[in-house]
């Protein structure tokens, strides 16, 4: 019996023995496993940080970029003109300032702050990260912010004195960036240089940093007996990156490193042992009390929980792999999107430079031409029809740009109102038919027996599409070409809706299958020598198919080269109600339209802030023989329109954007006045505020009609005639 006792208890003390030897040896590799698993999760993520920064200075470096090859350009030519393109971008780009600095260090930001830099010697060479042989990254101070800068070799059209431009991030992206709260705030991440200077840092204090050099802070640490700084020195010599577990003070902490970019530049990421492996510790608390318990619970605890484990940091590492790959192929895609943006906008502010510069040629050369032959009337009138002609272009091109935006950032909108469809194509007729005319083409209409004409919708826009691909069709068809539109109402599906299909078709040069692709991307223009010689933004398709679309329908088009092209749209318009005909203005006599009436006995109020724009209004309505007051800003017109007697003015015409009062205000006190008479006098706005949204303001305000700058005579003459007569 006692035999079997002692081998009972040997066998037990042997049995227990065995099995703590085996427990902690399979803690030991768990521990060793987890070290190594943290050591890669956290060399993985300070690899994520490395790009987010690479990101960071690229952005910054794009900016630097746009502003030189915008001077070159000879789009900027002063101090205050470079100023005001970094105050333009500030919002986009996020950066916290941007400025100008001279040879001696002095400097100027966007907010008008002026200092001067000690240190120049980022001039003479550069330092830290590097761009390109121009560009690099400057460290103000310790942990304090960055300055992206670069020197100009050549002079800026006046502003020789300018040595370099510069930006600078904002400070919470910088923190952004090296500030680790994923770790419970106690990790940080730093940059240093290879003499360990702490370039970067964080905003607040860790107890790791008792210096401003990094690799002086670890000469009072411990690595397995040996001095980690001269393993870290060792790895930044060789450009190399790597890993740590390191002691300080008692405590433990995981230390990963990597060069930035084409840097001298190190990124370490730092996070105490006790945040990774809170687990490892559980689990050892764990087992030492379940041995206390029983053996073999332990055994097979320890053999269950071991499975378990690995299975978690297994899934773990899955999900990091996976959150990793997909992270990397966001910020791929991301980097190539940015990338075709950046050569589309590139592409296009050179298409509109050249666009823009033809028509401002034309004025200023006619102007000069006409100046300097004064009094020859025919070449002088000759001059000023082709100086209109010029303006229409230029503001084509503004419309199309100004469109292109408001649809990008969602903010274009539809009118709902009634129209009839066949009197909207006599108008449209009406407007190319000089271009039809002067091109001898074939032009044909064929608007079959609609059943629905009186419709509810917008107008204008469907205008703005039909004169966009009539307009293609007669830049690139020769002349004596046929083109064809063709209407047809189809099912609708709905009973207080009608649906309609507009075929426009011609016999000109055609579109390649490849650009076909690309036909309605922004900015997209024909490779072709004759699209190449064509006025346009690239933006008029683009602008076609959003509005196709928000309008609920449909466009494809079918093109061979050498043969023609057809377009098929459908739009979908809400059923109205019949209303009379209205008789279509005469377009060969908008020009005289103001010289045929007389409103001598009539007076209005014209209220313009700037003396350009009065002088020139006045000039164009007192060919009617009005009696003409003015006013330079609502609070002056509201004080002669309530000081007038009841019918003193029969119109007002206000602009918007004035000192003092605004326009909207001034229209509303003018209604709020207790005179039944100023509750009917008109009052129609006149600005260069010219979008949708813009005209609903002006009725909201009170006003009577919208008219936008620069002024059309026609619309101006058709005013005074509709509250004058």
């Amino acid at each position: 019996m006692y035999k079997k006792r002692k081998s009972f208890i040997f066998g037990t003390t042997l049995a227990a023995v065995l099995v703590m030897t085996i427990a902690v040896y399979f803690f030991t590799q768990i521990r060793l496993g987890v070290q190594k698993d943290n050591l890669s999760n956290l060399s993985a993520f300070g690899t994520q940080l490395g790009a987010h920064f690479d990101e960071m200075n690229s952005k910054y470096f794009s900016v630097l970029k746009s502003c030189l090859e915008a001077s070159r350009s000879n789009a900027y030519h002063s101090r205050e003109e470079i100023l005001d393109f970094f105050r333009d971008r500030q919002d986009i780009w996020q950066y916290r300032t941007a400025g100008i600095m001279d040879k001696n260090g002095g400097y100027v930001t966007i907010e008008g702050e002026t200092g001067t830099l000690e240190d120049l010697s980022f001039q003479e060479k550069k330092a830290g990260y590097i761009d390109n042989d121009s560009m690099g990254i400057v460290n103000l101070g310790v942990g304090d912010e960055l300055l992206y800068y670069v020197s100009l070799e050549e002079s800026i059209g006046d502003a020789s004195e300018i040595g370099g431009i510069f930006v600078t991030p904002a400070f919470d992206e910088l923190e952004y960036l090296l500030a680790l709260n994923m770790y419970t705030e106690e990790g940080y991440a730093t940059i240093i240089d290879k003499e360990g200077n702490i370039l970067l840092k964080p905003h607040y204090d860790y107890s790791m940093m008792i210096t401003d050099n990094y690799l002086d802070s670890l000469e009072h640490s411990d690595l397995n007996g040996r001095k980690p700084d001269d393993r870290l020195r060792k790895d930044m010599a060789a450009s190399a990156s790597g890993s740590l577990i390191f002691s300080r003070m008692g405590k433990r902490n995981y230390l990963v490193y990597m060069p930035v970019g084409r840097s001298s530049w190190y990124l370490l990421v730092t996070v105490p042992a006790n945040v990774l492996e809170t687990t490892t510790r559980s689990f050892r608390n764990f087992m030492i009390a379940a041995l206390l318990v029983t053996v073999v619970l332990l055994l097979c605890f320890c053999t269950i929980y071991f499975m378990g484990r690995q299975h978690i940091i297994d899934k773990k590492n899955r999900e990091i792999l996976v959150k990793e790959q997909i992270s990397k192929k966001q910020l791929a895609d991301a980097l190539e999107e940015a990338r075709q943006a950046n050569r589309a906008k590139s592409i296009f502010l050179s298409n509109m430079s050249h666009d823009i510069r033809t028509p401002m040629n034309a004025i200023i050369g006619m102007t000069g031409i006409a100046l300097s032959h004064i009094d020859r009337k025919e070449k002088v009138k000759d001059c000023l029809n082709k100086i209109s002609t010029a303006s229409a272009h230029l503001l084509s091109l503004i419309n199309d740009v100004l469109d292109m935006s408001r649809i990008e950032s969602g903010k274009l909108t539809l009118n709902s109102e009634n129209f009839n469809l066949r009197d909207l194509f006599h108008t449209l007729e009406g407007i190319i038919q000089p271009q039809i005319i002067s091109g001898h083409f074939d032009f044909t209409v064929d608007m079959e027996e609609l059943e629905h004409e009186d419709l509810i919708g917008d107008p204008l826009r469907f205008k703005q599409l039909f004169l966009n691909i009539v307009g293609n069709s007669i830049k690139f068809t020769d002349p004596g070409g046929k083109i064809c539109v063709k209407v047809q109402e189809i099912p609708s599906g709905s009973e207080d809706t009608a649906r309609f299909r507009f075929t426009f078709r011609d016999t000109g040069i055609g579109m390649s299958p490849e650009f076909l692709q690309r036909l309605f991307r922004p900015f997209e223009r024909s490779d072709s020598p004759r699209a190449a010689h064509a006025e346009g933004t690239g933006l008029g398709m683009a602008i076609t198919k959003n509005i196709t679309e928000m309008m609920q329908g449909s466009i494809r088009v079918e093109s061979t080269e050498g043969e023609g092209t057809v377009f098929y749209i459908e739009l979908p318009f809400k059923k109205g109600a019949p209303h009379p005909q209205q008789p279509l203005p005469d377009a060969s006599k908008a020009g005289d339209m103001g010289t045929n009436t007389d409103y001598s006995n009539r007076r209005l109020l014209l209220v313009e802030d700037n003396e350009l724009n009065l002088e020139i209004a006045k000039e164009l309505i007192s060919v009617t023989n009005v009696r003409i007051d003015t006013a330079v800003n609502g609070q002056e017109a509201l004080e002669k329109v309530s000081a007038s007697s009841p019918g003193y003015y029969s119109l007002v015409l206000m602009d918007i954007r004035m000192p003092v009062m605004g326009g909207y205000e001034a229209s509303r006190k003018i209604r709020s006045i207790d005179r039944p008479d100023l509750g009917q006098l008109p009052i129609i706005a006149m600005t260069a505020d010219a979008f949708t949204e813009d005209k609903q303001r002006a009725l909201d305000a009170g006003m009577n009609g919208h008219m936008a700058k620069p002024i059309d005579l026609r619309e101006l003459y058709n005013i005074l005639e509709k509250y004058l007569s």
